[in-house]
Formats: structure tokens, sequence, C-alpha cells
């Protein structure tokens, strides 16, 4: 026979099971308390004020390709619009040349050519950014508050590792051609989490309030042509090639003399070249849109100093002839020449007393800051070579008192 044992009276099992229900049931109480309604995205369309009307048609043109297949590489045909993209499975895209429709920055052209009727911002999302076309240009830490319909918003740790776009709608929305198997939607502006910038094709003007830092900042420059870089900006020997079009540089730094005819400039820029190693130097001369001695980036920003760059001397250019080709020095005592000076009309920016250079009864102890035609910008050379003028006379060709260093 089996005895039954009760460990606990069946009177008191009821309550406790009441007991144990109503604690369930309160912990589902205060979890469902603690969760918020999802943020239900706003229709696609213009949803704040102060945009051009490009940047508005942009955006409504925008939104009526909502649900657009994504297709990697679609919308850069000859013309703007859908288009079979690329199998590229190392980019997540295995399927998408069979894919009729538009990438992220095929869809903000094609937007802007429905809008305006032009093709204003052809390319990839990495020559997009840059584009000498922007009124405006803005950055991660300027947040979403200088932002208007319109404007195209650049996603990327660095403007070097950009790779998304869209279309700015307002109150922190965009829309956008997302990934591969995806459609044209409408997103937040965060919802990348690497938003990088933004930048304005028609509307006020301006830039932000808070450019790249110095040292670790991008600044876009146009240059006019090919251009060699170097090592340094007193080196003469080239190192690679940074090519014509739109470039990003660092900093600046004052170096050896670049110039053609009345145009120079002593100013280099530390870039990543197309050829040759990163960090390299291309003279500032080969800037397009500004003047002598001038180191801004498209946007009027002078760009900042490298650290340990240089600085331009104090003193002015002052011009003089020499008589024939002079050897340089690294100071007025050295011996060790460390380039050449060409005969002709030639600029110095100042003086120092140094070593005696004569010839027969003519000498001259004066030595003369310079950028020579052979070797490091900023040395030194004899005023013996001026053709105007005696012994121990350092003047310009207008008798002008050549100032001390």
């Amino acid at each position: 026979m089996t005895t039954r044992v009760n460990l606990v009276p069946r009177w008191i099992l009821r309550p406790l099971r009441y007991a144990a229900l109503l604690s369930v049931v309160a912990a589902l109480a205060v979890f469902f308390a603690g969760v918020q309604p999802a943020r239900a995205a706003p229709a696609c369309g213009v949803l704040a004020s102060g945009a051009a009307p490009q940047a508005g048609a942009a955006v409504n043109a925008a939104c009526g390709l909502i649900g657009t297949p994504y297709s990697w590489g679609g919308g850069h045909g000859a013309q703007p619009g859908p288009s079979y993209g690329s199998c590229d499975a190392s980019n997540g895209a295995p399927d998408d040349c069979h894919v009729r429709g538009l990438d992220c920055s095929g869809l903000v052209r094609y937007a802007y050519y429905l809008a305006v009727g032009a093709d204003v911002i052809n390319g990839t999302t990495y020559t997009q950014w840059p584009s000498s076309r922007a009124v405006a240009r803005y950055y991660r830490g300027d947040g979403p508050a200088p932002l208007l319909p319109g404007d195209l918003v650049f996603y990327g740790n660095t403007a070097a590792s950009i790779h998304h776009v869209a279309i700015y709608l307002g109150q922190g929305y965009i829309a956008e051609a997302p990934y591969s198997g995806g459609h044209v939607q409408v997103a937040t502006l965060y919802s990348h989490g690497d938003y990088y910038g933004s930048i304005r094709l028609y509307g006020p003007g301006g830039g932000s309030t808070t450019p790249p830092p110095s040292g670790g900042g991008q600044y876009w420059v146009d240059t006019f042509a090919n251009a060699p870089v170097y090592g340094s900006p007193s080196s003469t020997t080239s190192t690679g090639t940074l090519y014509q079009g739109t470039n990003y540089v660092f900093c600046k730094a004052w170096g050896r003399e670049v110039s053609s005819g009345s145009s120079f400039n002593h100013w280099w820029l530390k870039t990543d070249p197309d050829v040759g190693p990163g960090g390299q130097w291309v003279s500032a001369f080969y800037l397009s849109r500004w003047g002598n001695d001038v180191a801004k980036d498209n946007n009027g920003t002078v760009i900042p100093d490298c650290p340990g760059g240089g600085a331009p001397p104090a003193t002015g250019k002052y011009w003089v002839d020499t008589f024939a080709n002079a050897s340089v020095y690294g100071s007025p005592s050295s011996t060790a020449a460390t380039g050449t000076l060409y005969q002709g009309t030639n600029y110095v920016f100042c003086k120092a007393w140094g070593r005696e250079i004569s010839s027969g009864g003519s000498f001259n102890h004066w030595w003369l800051r310079t950028d020579p035609d052979v070797g490091p910008g900023g040395q030194w050379v004899s005023a013996f070579y001026l053709s105007r003028w005696g012994n121990d006379v350092a003047k310009d060709n207008n008798g002008a008192v050549i100032p001390d260093c």
C-alpha cells in the first residue's frame, strides 16, 4: 500500500496560486507600460520650409520614385534614370545586373535631373560630396539644424570613406535607395549611424560652423592640371602625381616657390596623391580658384597650418637683379652650397651680415634670404651678385634698403 504525503495543506495552495498569477500580471503591466509606440515614418514630401524651388522639386521627384528597386550601379548610364546595375557579390549585390533600378547616388542624380532638367550631380557618392556646385556644406558636428529639404546627406566616418548618399526631406527624414534587395524608401537621417555631412545645390549659401579639424580633416580643392607631389615643401624630387580635378588636402606649410610668369605660390598642401605614397605635398600654385600665395579650399576657408609646417617670412618680397648664376647656402656663414639662384630678376625677403664674398676690389658681407631656382626654399645668396650696387650695399632695384631678417 502506498502512503500519500501532503507536504503543504491543500487549503494553503489556492491563495498561493492566485498570488503568483497576480505577480505575473503586474510584471507584464510594468513591461508594456515602458514600451513606447514606434515612430511611424511620414509620407514622403517636403517636410520643412526654406528650400529653394529646385530643391523642393528634387524632393518631390525623389518621393515619386518610392518603391523603385535598388540596383548596385543603377542610374549611372549616359542619361540619368533607372538602369540595370552590376552583379557584385563583394558589395552585397550578387544579382543586381538583372535588376533595373537605382543605387543611392543614382537616385539623387535622377531626382535633381527631373527637378531642373540638367544632369547637375552625376558621379558616385565619393565624387558627389566634393562637388563644386555646392553653395553650402555642413558637417556632422553641425547637427541637423542647418539642413533644408533637398540637401544631399552623406554617410561615412571620413570623407575618404563616404559610401552612401540620400536626399533630405526635413524633420529628420531622408529619401534613400538603401541596399541591394531593397527599394527607395523614407528613413531617418541617423538610421545609418555614420552621418558625415551634407551639401546644398540650390538655395541659401553658407558654410559649416565646425569645419573638419586641422591635421585630421579634409579640405576639398580644385586643381587645374595634373601636379607633381613631393616628400616635403622644400624637396625638388617628385614622388608621384595628383591628378587634375577636385582633391582633398589636410593642411598647409610654407616652402619653395612654384611660379609661371606673374603667378606664384609658396604654400604647399599635404595630400594623398593619385600616384605615389600618401602624405605628400603639392604646391598651392595648382589651385584653380585663387591667386598668389593663397591657400583656401573651394568654400573660401583658409586651409590650416600643418603642425611645425613653417610660415611665410615677416617681410615681403624685394626684387633684385643678379648678374650671374649664384650659389646659395643654408646660412650666411655656411660654405656648403645647397643650390643655385639663376641670373636675372629675383626676389629676396631680408638681409643678414655674414662671411665676405669678394673679387678684386668688389666685396659684400650682406646675405639675402631667397627661394632659389635649384634647391630648397629659404636659402641665402650673397649680395655680391647684385648688379646695381657697390660694396656692402643691399638694396632692391628701386633703391629701397632690404630690411634685416
